[in-house]
């Protein structure tokens, strides 16, 4: 079967007959793991669950989340250096935000987290923020 340009007129109706055999066994196969039945679903496989009707969201006046507060102080905390090649970082953007409001003395202190990214070693460095 590797040259069948080459093969005869006999040779070529063998090798038909010997797929048509073959495909023959493999769809009998493929009926029997699908189940038998008519369905293109094997029996063994559960069932979808059915869809559920899902209504229209009800609208709230207000958002149950507490909005933003103007800040008093924003302290900025931003990597110096690069931790691991030891470069002196520059420029960076705002990673992320966080409001603490101190009860005691009532001022609103935003602490903004700047991502910074090094040139010499390609990663981007962000500062944690455990002492804030």
């Amino acid at each position: 079967m590797d040259n069948l340009a080459a093969a005869t007129r006999e040779e070529l109706i063998a090798i038909i007959e010997t797929l048509a055999t073959r495909v023959a066994a493999l769809e009998e196969e493929n009926r029997r793991l699908r189940g038998g039945g008519g369905k293109d679903v094997p029996a063994w496989v559960k069932p979808n669950r059915p869809k559920q009707e899902q209504g229209e969201r009800k609208h709230r006046g207000q958002a149950f989340v507490r909005r933003r507060e103007q800040p008093d102080e924003i302290h900025e905390h931003a990597m110096e250096h690069c931790p691991d090649c030891g470069r002196k970082l520059c420029g960076g953007w705002q990673h992320g935000r966080h409001q603490v409001i101190e009860i005691v003395l009532p001022r609103v202190i935003e602490h903004q987290t700047m991502a910074r990214w090094c040139g010499v070693c390609g990663k981007r460095w962000i500062p944690s923020l455990q002492g804030a």
